[in-house]
């Protein structure tokens, strides 16, 4: 494993536990404690983490954004890619579309932002991140909703968000996803969010979830929405043929993005 890798899975785990010991991180990744403690004088003169007796823990609020989008984002990235440019390739002159806070989503922003041929379009996003990809870009008129902001995604939702997005109508809503399954459909958590992508979908002509090949058959704590109500799938080769086929046979449109 790369050092930059280690690196990466290190701050992964802390988003989860919030600290962690020399010992535990020798076990997990079978390395030696000095390599450990080297990585963590690293991330702490990065400033992403900071040094504790034995161990390490995350710094303030803000640099645990920082991190939770970094990591999420570069997880499958070259994936994520391929499917924002495929995805923005459906977006008309003229329609108004939302964009979710998933790091698919950012994808897709940043892949409209590069259509400069696009005129009339309006992007609703209930994504701080995904906002700020965008910002700056004149042939795309960006809408942030109000709301309350998940510090650990950077995501709004809530009541003020659901009131703002009731108030929309959208041509294509581009949903990420924690899993997707043919008895599940697709699915996420924690609550909040499902929510707040229910109440898109009942805004909106067309669903279209984004999602990588790794999300195929996994679940989650609750259905978003189900399979017979997604428009499309956007997703990468590394989704298994299997599923393919049978999400296909269900009636749902799959398209397959690849490296250009």
């Amino acid at each position: 494993m790369l050092i930059e890798e280690r690196h990466e899975q290190i701050i992964q785990l802390m988003l989860q536990k919030q600290s962690v010991t020399v010992a535990e991180l020798s076990t997990h990744f079978s390395v030696s404690p000095v390599t450990i403690r080297s990585d963590l004088n690293l991330l702490a003169e990065k400033g992403k983490v900071v040094r504790t007796h034995g161990g390490a823990r995350l710094g303030d609020e803000r640099t645990r954004q920082e991190n939770s989008i970094n990591v999420r984002q570069r997880i499958k990235a070259a994936e994520k890619q391929w499917i924002g440019r495929l995805a923005a390739s459906l977006v008309q002159p003229g329609e108004s579309i939302l964009l979710d806070a998933s790091t698919t989503a950012i994808a897709v922003g940043q892949a409209l932002k590069r259509r400069t041929d696009l005129y009339n379009i309006t992007v609703v996003t209930t994504g701080i991140w995904t906002a700020l990809e965008m910002l700056g870009c004149t042939h795309l008129e960006v809408v942030l909703t109000g709301g309350r902001v998940r510090s650990s995604t950077g995501s709004i939702a809530g009541l003020v968000a659901n009131d703002v997005l009731s108030r929309f109508y959208f041509d294509k809503a581009f949903l990420g996803a924690w899993g997707i399954s043919g008895s599940g459909g697709l699915m996420d958590s924690p609550l909040i969010e499902v929510e707040i992508k229910q109440t898109v979908i009942s805004r909106c002509i067309e669903v279209i979830a984004v999602v990588d090949g790794s999300k195929f058959g996994r679940t989650s704590l609750a259905t978003i929405v189900p399979l017979s109500d997604v428009s499309r799938i956007v997703t990468d080769e590394g989704a298994p043929p299997q599923l393919i086929n049978a999400f296909r046979r269900q009636g749902v449109e799959i398209l397959v993005a690849k490296e250009n």
